[in-house]
């Protein structure tokens, strides 16, 4: 049987060492433009479907890269409002605080994978079930994540991105039916 507390605490531990390693490049840039040809931040807005069921958020980003090669990471963290269809016939709506890490090429024309998952559910997920579920084990709700791939064209300071997600979403009284969305996000780059 799969440990899911080891899971989890190695999730939390590799999510901790990114937003670290975010935080950390971000001062060492410090007095430096941060838009150069190795780094860069960014304020984005991004929108996902499955038929009538959404993900849409605003977030921002940290990009890392090779100069020479472009390739490079790019961690981020967003806030999003979703609604999706559940298993059981009805409509879900939720919070979620994102956070994600890809790994690609970075330039002009940009090519990823990534993954993420739901910082809320990662960092607070015993908090939201009391001492009953837990002794009687009422309840299984696995830390929403996604895994995806995407493409992006860059113009100046504007960049659009096309993406697809293979989703695990559920709660601990239902679990959406969609599971591949597709979307873009727009950002401004600094």
């Amino acid at each position: 049987m799969l440990n899911t507390s080891k899971i989890t605490s190695g999730l939390k531990l590799l999510t901790l060492l990114g937003f670290g390693l975010l935080s950390f490049t971000s001062s060492v840039h410090g007095d430096h433009s941060i838009n150069n040809d190795d780094s860069s931040i960014k304020l984005f807005s991004t929108y996902e479907a499955n038929g009538s069921d959404y993900i849409e958020g605003i977030g921002v980003g940290f990009t890392t890269k090779n100069p020479d090669t472009k390739l490079g990471f790019e961690f981020s963290t967003s806030i999003n409002n979703a609604e999706v269809m559940a298993t059981d016939g009805f409509i879900e709506n939720y919070f979620a605080w994102q956070g994600s890490a890809k790994f690609g090429l970075f330039s002009n024309i940009s090519l990823y994978a990534e993954l993420g998952v739901d910082l809320t559910e990662l960092f607070f997920h015993d908090l939201r079930y009391d001492d009953y579920d837990a002794y009687n084990n009422d309840y299984h709700d696995d830390i929403d994540a996604f895994v995806g791939v995407g493409a992006g064209l860059k113009a100046g300071p504007l960049q659009i991105e096309a993406f697809t997600r293979l989703r695990e979403i559920d709660s601990q009284y239902w679990e959406a039916e969609p599971e591949v969305f597709t979307g873009a996000q727009l950002s401004i780059i600094f």
